[in-house]
């Protein structure tokens, strides 16, 4: 049982490890550590299984779920690193150009009109990754509120699900609901087959929304993508990624803020 044992740990310590630095919206680009511990662990847990004398008692039940946990979350994190990849590229405005209006039944883009904007396109408040940014949003405005910015984010949850995810995540950014991807797909910014789940189908780790792997399947979403915008409706900064997981730094967002904005003349 040493071995199954000792894989399931190691994997756990480098799981809490990712998790933490998802949190504090760091993902590490290359996450050798949990890569090592996922070969690693996978492969004590293999030779526990080839070496294991099968027999109906607590050890063999023991290493049976030491390893069908290791193997399976292992299995389960290569299949969500190996399709991190986004197909952006089809992004219909660039920087100088004026912001697309858009209209829901609760916003009306015209307000942003006479206000600086970081309009943010999220995956849902299923998605771990865009929770961390938002929630590194919500530290930043203090700084952002110095410059006048003011943070509006949109992807195709639910009115409802949007409330909740304001309520659990302890967030106050204006959240557009866009069920049937319009304003999305006005601004080029669709997955149009990405892996994903809903609000109901997630769990709590580390104080971060997970998605139930066996609850995800394959649908349409937006691909993270943050645009500025000042006062006058002009897109002064873009970014993108072409790998979900990773966003935009909080010197990344600052930096751009600030390069184009003052705060001798912020907007009230």
């Amino acid at each position: 049982m040493i071995y199954s044992t000792i894989g399931f740990l190691i994997l756990v310590v480098a799981l809490v490890h990712y998790f933490s630095k998802l949190k504090q919206n760091q993902t590490p680009k290359n996450p050798i550590l949990l890569k090592s511990a996922m070969l690693v662990g996978s492969a004590l847990s293999i030779w526990s299984l080839v070496t294991l004398h099968y027999q109906l008692d607590l050890n063999t039940i023991l290493v049976l779920l030491f390893t069908i946990n290791t193997l399976s979350t292992s299995a389960i994190f290569a299949y969500f690193l190996a399709t991190k990849a986004t197909p952006i590229g089809d992004i219909k405005v660039k920087v100088g150009d004026t912001f697309i209006p858009f209209k829901t039944n609760e916003f009306d883009s015209e307000s942003l009109i006479g206000k600086r904007t970081l309009l943010k396109f999220y995956r849902g408040s299923w998605c771990p990754y865009c929770s961390a940014e938002l929630a590194m949003f919500e530290a930043l405005k203090p700084k952002l509120n110095e410059y006048g910015v003011q943070i509006i984010a949109l992807s195709n949850d639910s009115t409802e699900e949007q409330k909740l995810h304001l309520e659990r995540d302890n967030i106050s950014h204006t959240l557009i609901s866009d069920p049937e991807l319009a304003i999305i797909k006005q601004y080029g910014v669709e997955h149009h087959k990405g892996l994903g789940a809903t609000a109901a189908d997630t769990i709590s780790i580390c104080g971060i929304a997970m998605p139930l792997p066996w609850k995800m399947r394959f649908k349409a979403m937006a691909i993270p993508t943050s645009i500025l915008i000042d006062k006058n409706g002009k897109i002064v900064w873009i970014d993108q990624s072409d790998d979900y997981r990773l966003r935009a730094s909080e010197e990344a967002i600052m930096g751009a803020v600030v390069s184009h904005f003052n705060k001798t003349d912020a907007p009230e």
